[in-house]
């Protein structure tokens, strides 16, 4: 029986399923903040996530380092600061700070002064790994940071054997519950069914591939069990498959992963070799939503790599921006609290269910000082 509004209010709840400080998201875990690119030796780069701003910068030896972008001398942003010897200089009056958040220099104290370790600013640890800059968001003090790799898919850590495409990060107008909310596994079929599906009797052979021949008002959806979860299948009236690209059977891993973390196995194409979706939606702020995803391949040489340049660049990219276009135009206007408590669940709705209660026990764990971990090979690549 769904809460009433007072038991929700009574228990922080500001929606079903959703304590509150959980529409900020889940702390305490490594998020992909930048692409690499994004963040230049000699500069300092302002990021605002889950709800805090934050101010990067390379070391002298290139390294990537996180600090919150407020001098705790006057609140000044540090992010309009210099990059200096490898730390970061507040540019109002010159205190430095190093990765750790330690004070390295006030101008007009000596270099023995014991101010500098009185004064120092929240520090996040960071590192860099498969072309982004990663960011272990919260209190690496009471929650101590578990390596990098992990807890990000594996094919980040085996170049040799795989190959990915990272695509731009996006900023959808919606709260990042909402955006995961619409990653649910029976919607593609019609909100994408257009830009997903292909004629199902031919095998690719390059080139562009054109959608289903069978019209939206001729469709159906066809509910089945996958090692995922539930997955909506699209058939025709007859019951015939029409092809979406989303797999079955035989995948490993989960499909949705802490922080918030989605995984799609997909073959875009009939004959056409399956590939990895990793997608990270976690909050800028309360109402915007950072979007980070990558496209993978198992590829051990160059002729394979090839290949999957090929079907990415002709097939998957084309599809995936058509998706995330028509995934972010639904999420966006939605408010976050009005959409919780005002709906009607259908059965295919509990997968989805548990997901919401994952991300709830996860964030309610650390309040009383646990942090959950990602499930051992949660992040393995799915086929």
């Amino acid at each position: 029986m769904a809460k009433t509004l007072a038991a929700r209010t009574e228990t922080g709840e500001i929606a079903p399923d959703i304590p509150a400080g959980l529409e900020l998201g889940l702390r305490n875990y490594w998020y992909p903040v930048l692409q690499s690119e994004e963040l230049p030796s000699g500069r300092p780069v302002l990021l605002t996530a889950l709800g805090e701003d934050i101010a990067l910068w390379r070391d002298a030896a290139g390294r990537p380092l996180a600090v919150r972008d407020r001098c705790p001398h006057r609140g000044v942003r540090l992010s309009r600061g210099r990059v200096l010897d490898g730390d970061l200089q507040c540019a109002f009056h010159g205190l430095r700070f190093d990765g750790a958040g330690r004070c390295t220099l006030i101008p007009w104290e000596p270099e023995t002064s014991p101010l500098r370790d009185e004064v120092r600013v929240a520090a996040y640890p960071a590192d860099e790994l498969g072309g982004y800059v990663w960011a272990y968001i919260g209190d690496a003090a009471r929650f101590a940071p578990p390596p990098l790799a992990a807890e990000v898919p594996e094919e980040l850590s085996d170049p040799e054997n795989f190959v990915w495409f990272r695509l731009p990060t996006e900023i959808w107008d919606a709260n990042w519950l909402l955006t995961l909310d619409g990653g649910d596994a029976f919607h593609a079929v019609t909100l994408h069914a257009d830009s997903q599906s292909a004629p199902s009797d031919d095998g690719w052979k390059g080139g562009a591939i054109d959608p289903s021949g069978v019209p939206l008002a001729d469709r159906r959806v066809k509910i089945v069990d996958t090692p995922h979860g539930i997955r909506g299948i699209s058939v025709d009236r007859d019951g015939e498959p029409i092809h979406h690209g989303h797999l079955t059977r035989d995948m490993r891993g989960e499909r949705v992963a802490l922080p918030g973390i989605h995984t799609n196995p997909i073959s875009a194409a009939p004959g056409a070799e399956p590939y990895a979706a990793r997608l990270w939606q976690f909050p800028l702020d309360a109402t915007r939503t950072r979007v980070v995803r990558f496209l993978t391949w198992r590829a051990c040489g160059e002729a394979e790599r090839a290949r999957a340049r090929k079907i990415f660049e002709e097939v998957a990219l084309p599809r995936v921006q058509r998706v995330s276009q028509e995934d972010a135009r639904i999420a966006a206007g939605l408010d976050l609290v009005a959409a919780r408590s005002d709906e009607f669940l259908f059965e295919p709705d509990m997968d989805l269910v548990r997901i919401r209660r994952r991300l709830r026990d996860a964030f309610l764990a650390q309040r009383d000082g646990v942090r959950v971990p990602l499930a051992r090979d949660a992040l393995a690549f799915p086929v």
